[in-house]
């Protein structure tokens, strides 16, 4: 692997939507490609963070509390994305 291929390349994947740098590229401006990169990685972290209350405040939820809550959050962060489609 080279420096400028991805960690994780799917065999499936169609070969234009890597950028030159060998990167997915998912908009014509690469400023939103990074854009959305930051917004997603700070999802992650809230999640994370969300994680961390639920066990401090309520103790241990059930698996299926846990995947209902995370479902929400999902919900809650794409919604923008959503409401145009």
């Amino acid at each position: 692997m080279t420096l400028t291929e991805p960690a994780f390349k799917p065999d499936d994947t169609p070969k234009e939507i890597y950028g030159p740098d060998g990167k997915p590229k998912f908009f014509d401006d690469p400023g939103m490609d990074r854009f959305v990169a930051v917004i997603m990685n700070m999802a992650q972290e809230m999640w994370v963070q969300e994680e961390r209350l639920i066990k401090l405040e309520g103790g241990a939820p059930t698996a299926a509390d846990q995947e209902a809550k995370l479902k929400e959050f999902i919900d809650r962060i794409f919604a923008p994305l959503r409401e145009g489609a």
